[in-house]
Parts: C-alpha cells; sequence; structure tokens
C-alpha cells in the first residue's frame, strides 16, 4: 500500500495542470481544452479515494474512470511532434497528471474491493 499512499500523497500536493488562456492548443485533430475539461472530471471522480484513504469507506464512481482516464492519455499522445517547448510543458503536464490519477485510482479499486 506504500505505493499508493506515495502517489496519493504527491496527487493531493500537486496543483491541477494548467491551460494558457490566450490560445487554444490543437494537434492531430485533438482539442487541449476538451481534454483538459475530461481530465477535471476524471480528477472529480478520483476524489472518491479522498474518503478511501481518510475513513476507510470504498466507494467508487459510477462513472467509467479507468476508461474515461485512458481515453485522456490516449488523446494526449496523439499531439505527437511539432510543439514549442511551452506548448510541450502543458501537455506533458496533463499527461502526467493524467497518468498518475490512473495510477491511483487502479490501485483503489484493487485495494478497496471485497
Amino acid at each position: 500500500m506504500s505505493n499508493f499512499m506515495e502517489n496519493y500523497t504527491l496527487w493531493r500536493r500537486l496543483p491541477f495542470p494548467g491551460l494558457r488562456r490566450s490560445e487554444n492548443l490543437l494537434r492531430a485533430g485533438e482539442n487541449l481544452a476538451l481534454i483538459h475539461a475530461d481530465l477535471a472530471l476524471a480528477d472529480e471522480h478520483v476524489t472518491q479515494v479522498i474518503l478511501f484513504v481518510d475513513e476507510g469507506i470504498f466507494r467508487p464512481g459510477q462513472a467509467d474512470v479507468m476508461g474515461l482516464l485512458e481515453g485522456v492519455i490516449s488523446r494526449l499522445e496523439r499531439f505527437g511532434e511539432g510543439m514549442t517547448t511551452e506548448e510541450r510543458e502543458v501537455v506533458d503536464a496533463h499527461y502526467q497528471y493524467a497518468v498518475l490519477l490512473q495510477r491511483i485510482y487502479g490501485e483503489f479499486l484493487r485495494i478497496g474491493a471485497p
């Protein structure tokens, strides 16, 4: 459970990735603003883990959180080449955050399931 708690602690300290408001980043038919919104939705579902850690209550979300995160990660991977350094940092921050959520929620489901 230590990896779970390490990832959980990191997530709780890590700020949600930001977007630059001045432009809409589009690559390979993907819109980062829409991916950002889906990541925020997934993040909201993952907050169920807080109740599990704080009070031992296992109550997974009704949504397919793992599927949502897999979709976000896949879409971020399609952004590909041709980005500026600043754009790459924004995409990478979203990608790393999504992978962290996926690890936390996957462990939450594994550990908490009866």
